[in-house]
């Protein structure tokens, strides 16, 4: 008999600690549920009140930690973010979010080498992290690194195809190397994903003029002007490409454009005079260049010593 309500009993236990158990993690997921709510609403601080009592209700879930540090970093307070996404990391050491994350906190800080090594680390959790690889190509942007940049952001799109930021960087990258054909290969693909972005549009447009392709460089730019009727490289490089297809008249007045957004740029001086002197105009290519040596005294020489060189290596 005594061993029959001891058994009872015992199983009784059971049944209310399993259901405690149950209301316990209940609980916690509750209050982590809700968080989400408020995140997705982007109202971060109510978010991080129900992580923090998703974490004090149940203090050994890693997303709870990680989701906290992500309110607090999009809330733009990295410094107390970072301490949520190590606990986070702490309890599953293969969250390549949660590395991610502090990555990207250390990247603002302006702590590249920090940076880089948390980046590197989320690549080893996780070979498909895209967005990892295209911030280690910002970081190589940031220090010069042309080469650096073109391997990051080509591991990018491998992963991720149409990845926006990272085909309009390379083409950028590739438009600094002098290697116009690969820009405009990027460029192009950058505009099938957003036809009128303004950065890319101007962009092909100058890549097609350093072809000499000046038909394809008006017809792009014709486009950049009805996305910004105000952009100076859009006007100063249409003016080129008018040039470049014989009408000095439409070189002069978008050139004049240019100026009238941006007077204080010596290269649309310089340029300006040298389209007045082709039209005869001396004594106004005269100012221009007077203009172009009061702005930046070493100009002229440098634009002499670059053309030399273009020189020398195209008769190579």
């Amino acid at each position: 008999m005594r061993r029959a309500v001891l058994k009872v009993v015992l199983l009784s236990l059971s049944v209310l600690l399993f259901f405690a158990a149950e209301a316990y993690c209940a609980s916690s997921k509750t209050y982590y549920l809700q968080g989400n709510k408020y995140f997705s609403s982007k109202k971060y601080d109510r978010a991080i009140d129900k992580y923090k009592k998703a974490i004090k209700t149940n203090p050994k879930v890693a997303k709870y930690y990680y989701k906290l540090a992500e309110a607090y970093r999009l809330k733009e307070s990295g410094d107390e973010a970072i301490p949520y996404y190590e606990k986070a990391i702490t309890i599953y050491p293969g969250y390549y979010s949660a590395y991610e994350g502090l990555g990207e906190i250390f990247f603002k800080k302006g702590d590249r080498e920090e940076a880089i090594q948390y980046y590197r680390k989320a690549i080893d959790k996780c070979s498909t992290a895209s967005k990892d690889r295209f911030f280690l190509g910002r970081i190589c942007d940031i220090e010069g690194d042309t080469d650096g940049a073109i391997r990051e952001y080509e591991r990018a799109i491998k992963i991720r195809p149409g990845y926006f930021e990272a085909l309009s960087n390379l083409a950028v990258n590739y438009a600094k190397k002098r290697e116009f054909k690969r820009a405009v290969s990027y460029y192009v693909k950058a505009r099938k994903i957003r036809p009128y972005d303004e950065r890319v549009v101007v962009g092909l447009g100058i890549a097609y003029i350093n072809l000499r392709e000046f038909s394809k460089a008006r017809k792009i730019l014709l486009i950049a002007l009805k996305i910004n009727l105000f952009n100076r490289d859009t006007r100063f490089y249409l003016g080129r490409a008018y040039y470049g297809a014989g009408n000095l008249d439409q070189a002069i007045k978008q050139t004049e454009k240019a100026l009238e957004i941006n007077p204080g740029n010596p290269e649309t001086h310089f340029t300006l005079g040298l389209y007045y002197d082709k039209k005869g105009w001396s004594d106004m290519a005269a100012a221009e260049y007077r203009e172009t040596q009061r702005l930046d005294p070493d100009y002229i020489m440098r634009r002499v010593r670059k053309i030399e060189k273009r020189a020398k290596e195209n008769s190579k």
